[in-house]
């Protein structure tokens, strides 16, 4: 994810591509500053995070200049949101989180509401981001509630 990234932010650059340098140049930026914090390299699926959330950012603060009636920033950050987000793993669909559920709480041993965190540990370890924690998460409370 971080060489895509660079590849990435380098063209935007050459470009002159003011959107996508941002949105690239921040994901990066937050990757190589969480490296650096915890002193190691991350992984797969923790850059995966990273980006995921700067997505996250870049879509909050497009609402937030919405609904100050600055459209044209909003604009420019809801399209990097979604040149982030087209970088980010799809989500599982909606009708495979009870199968899902079921193998967790049978891998996990799960009878209760109290083991919820077991069974959403195991599904987050097994699926990563492609998994909606708010599905995940109503999915378990109707299984094991």
């Amino acid at each position: 994810m971080k060489f895509r990234l660079k590849e990435l932010h380098q063209k935007a650059r050459l470009a002159r591509d003011a959107n996508s340098t941002q949105a690239y140049g921040a994901a990066l930026a937050a990757i190589q500053e969480g490296e650096v914090r915890a002193n190691q390299d991350f992984d797969e699926a923790k850059m995966v995070a990273v980006v995921e959330k700067e997505a996250g950012k870049f879509k909050e603060s497009a609402e937030a200049f919405a609904k100050a009636g600055r459209y044209e920033q909003a604009k420019e950050l809801q399209e990097c949101a979604d040149l982030l987000s087209a970088l980010l793993p799809s989500k599982l669909a909606e009708e495979v989180y009870p199968k899902l559920v079921s193998q967790a709480i049978a891998l996990t041993g799960a009878t209760s509401m109290k083991e919820m965190g077991l069974v959403m540990a195991a599904l987050k370890k097994k699926h990563g981001s492609a998994l909606d924690m708010r599905l995940a998460s109503a999915a378990v409370k109707e299984a094991l509630g």
